[in-house]
C-alpha cells in the first residue's frame, strides 16, 4: 500500500477533524447577521489561505442579496464608522489583515475577527468580538510533524494553518446556510460534515494524476513544467486553494510552479506544463479554455467534475470524478449554478478534501517534511 491509496483513509481523517469541530454558539452568529445587516459596506479580508476563504465569504453574501460589500482585492481606501470588517486570520498576526483592521477600528468601524488565537492582539485589542475556530495555526508549526504523522502521534493531517482554514470554511458556509434557510449553524455544519463524509476519493485517479504532475524545478531538474490551474467561481477558490499548498510541496532546493490562469498574465504554456481544471459541470469556460489549450498547444489536462461525459472530461487526460454538482439552468446565468445555499456546493468541499489528502501524499511520496513547507510559507501571509 502507498501513500496514493491511503487518500481515502486520509480524506475521512480529515472529515473527522472538521466534525470534532463544534462552531461556537448560535448568539455569536446571530450578532453577526444583523451586524452584516445593519452596516451600510461589509469587507471581507484575510490573506493568503485565509483571503480564498475571505473572497468565498463575500461572494456568497453578495448571491444572497446583501450590497455593498467587498473582499480582500478591492478594500476601501477610507473607512468610517458605518463600514463592517470581517478579518480571518488563524494566528491573529498576519501583518496585511491586522493593519487592515488597525485602520477600520481607528475610523470607528466594527471589526469582527475569525481566529485561532483568543489571547492575540488582534483578539483582544482590535476586534470587537471574535468567532473562536480552533485550530493548528503556523504558530503551533513542528519540525518533525510527518515523522509524527508516520508513528500515529498527531491527528491532524493538514500542514500549517489548514485545520483553521478547513474548519473555517465549513463554519462560514454554514453561517450562510442558516441565514438562507432560517435554521441553526449547528444544523447546517452537521449537514455539511455529513455530505463530505458520504464520499471516498479514489486512489488510482490521483495516482495518474501525479503521474504527468510537473516535479519541483531543481538544478538537477531546470526544464520542469507548470501547473495551471482553471476554474470559476467557488470551484476557482477550490483551485486556488490548493494550488497555495502545492506551491509550498517542495524541499529547500526546489520550486513548484503553480499558477491560476486569471492571476498569470501573459504566460506562455508547453507540453511540459499542465492544466488542473476544477469544474462540477465540465463545461461553459472551463472547458472552453481547456479546449483551446488542448488545440492550440497539446498541453495535458487533468479534470476534476461530476460529469464524466461532459466535453471537458473528454478531451482530458485524466479525469477525477466527485459527485455533488446538479446543473442549474437559469437564463442569463454564467456557468452551472448560483452558489447561495452551501449544500449545493458539496462538489468544492469534497474536491477541496480530496486535494489536501493529495498534498499529503505528494509529500510523502516525495519525502518533504513541514519544515521545507514552512520554509516555502510567505512572511506576508
Amino acid at each position: 500500500m502507498d501513500a496514493f491509496d491511503k487518500i481515502p483513509e486520509n480524506y475521512d481523517r480529515l472529515c473527522n477533524i472538521l466534525e470534532d469541530f463544534k462552531p461556537p454558539s448560535q448568539e455569536i452568529f446571530d450578532k453577526l447577521k444583523e451586524d452584516i445587516g445593519s452596516h451600510k459596506r461589509k469587507t471581507i479580508v484575510g490573506a493568503g489561505r485565509s483571503g480564498i476563504i475571505a473572497d468565498v465569504f463575500k461572494d456568497f453574501l453578495r448571491n444572497l442579496g446583501y450590497s455593498e460589500v467587498y473582499g480582500p482585492d478591492d478594500v476601501p481606501r477610507i473607512f468610517d464608522p458605518k463600514d463592517l470588517v470581517i478579518s480571518v486570520t488563524g494566528s491573529g498576526v498576519t501583518k496585511v489583515t491586522t493593519e487592515i483592521s488597525k485602520d477600520a477600528k481607528s475610523a470607528g468601524a466594527k471589526v469582527v475577527g475569525f481566529t485561532s488565537d483568543e489571547n492575540s492582539e488582534f483578539a483582544k485589542k482590535v476586534s470587537d468580538y471574535i468567532i473562536h475556530v480552533k485550530g493548528r495555526t503556523k504558530k503551533d508549526y513542528v519540525e518533525d510533524y510527518y515523522a509524527k504523522q508516520l508513528v500515529g502521534v498527531h491527528t491532524p493531517i493538514a500542514p500549517l494553518g489548514s485545520i483553521f482554514e478547513l474548519r473555517t470554511l465549513y463554519t462560514i458556509l454554514s453561517f450562510i446556510g442558516s441565514v438562507k434557510n432560517n435554521n441553526s449553524i449547528h444544523e447546517c455544519y452537521k449537514d455539511l460534515c455529513n455530505l463530505s463524509k458520504d464520499y471516498r476519493p479514489e486512489p488510482n485517479s490521483f495516482r495518474e494524476f501525479y503521474r504527468i504532475l510537473p516535479k519541483p524545478r531543481s538544478v538537477k531538474n531546470p526544464l520542469s513544467g507548470k501547473t495551471i490551474g482553471v476554474g470559476d467561481g467557488l470551484s476557482g477558490d477550490v483551485c486556488k486553494f490548493f494550488l497555495t499548498r502545492l506551491s509550498n510541496c517542495a524541499k529547500k532546493d526546489e520550486e513548484r510552479e503553480c499558477s491560476f490562469y486569471r492571476d498569470t498574465g501573459n504566460i506562455k504554456l508547453s507540453l511540459r506544463d499542465l492544466l488542473l481544471v476544477v469544474s462540477g459541470c465540465g463545461r461553459y469556460l472551463p472547458y472552453e479554455l481547456t479546449k483551446v489549450v488542448k488545440e492550440e498547444v497539446g498541453t495535458k489536462a487533468v479534470a476534476i467534475t461530476s460529469y464524466l461525459d461532459s466535453p471537458l472530461a473528454s478531451i482530458s487526460d485524466v479525469k477525477i470524478y466527485v459527485p455533488g454538482r446538479v446543473v442549474e439552468k437559469v437564463k442569463g446565468l454564467r456557468g452551472s449554478y448560483v452558489p447561495t445555499d452551501p449544500k449545493k456546493s458539496i462538489f468544492e468541499l469534497r474536491t477541496i478534501l480530496s486535494l489536501e489528502s493529495f498534498v499529503y501524499a505528494i509529500a510523502k511520496i516525495e519525502g518533504i517534511t513541514e519544515k521545507d513547507m514552512k520554509e516555502k510559507h510567505s512572511p506576508i501571509t
